[in-house]
């Protein structure tokens, strides 16, 4: 009797071991048929952690940028403490060629003799790396 038994657990698990992998086989087709009829995976894959763009450089540059260079980029004459001031168009074809590098320098450092503030401590190195790809993909569309 205690053979018999043995016998029918070796059985049944073997049985429900080939039932699994002919489902996972058939499972592994459906997927790949589904997959190519609908482009998408069955699984889709996990998101990469990456800074989001859209959070904080749209929110410093309203916050930091907009005041001068305005909405669009489009800069012009601005009246800071009764001095006029000529604020550079980030649209122009001379600012979409200036080197990032360039622009990160002056975020950081400012320039005196156009009028624009430093904001090096003010905000991270981080957040003006992020603000000048939001000021080349949304302001001068490159």
């Amino acid at each position: 009797m205690m053979k018999f038994a043995k016998l029918l657990f070796v059985t049944v698990a073997f049985a429900i071991l080939v039932a699994a992998c002919g489902n996972t086989a058939n499972n592994s087709t459906t997927s790949t048929t589904n997959t190519a009829k609908n482009t998408a995976p069955a699984h889709p894959r996990p998101r990469r952690c990456r800074p989001r763009m859209n959070s904080p450089p749209p929110k410093i540059f309203s916050e930091k940028c907009v005041g001068c260079h305005k909405e669009n980029g489009t800069g012009g004459e601005k009246d800071v403490d009764g001095v006029k001031i000529k604020v550079p168009d980030l649209t122009s074809e001379k600012m979409k060629n200036e080197p990032d590098n360039d622009f990160i320098d002056i975020i950081n450092n400012g320039d005196k003799e156009e009028g624009m503030p430093a904001f090096k401590g003010k905000i991270s190195e981080q957040e003006i790396k992020d603000l000048v790809k939001l000021i080349r993909k949304e302001i001068q569309k490159k």
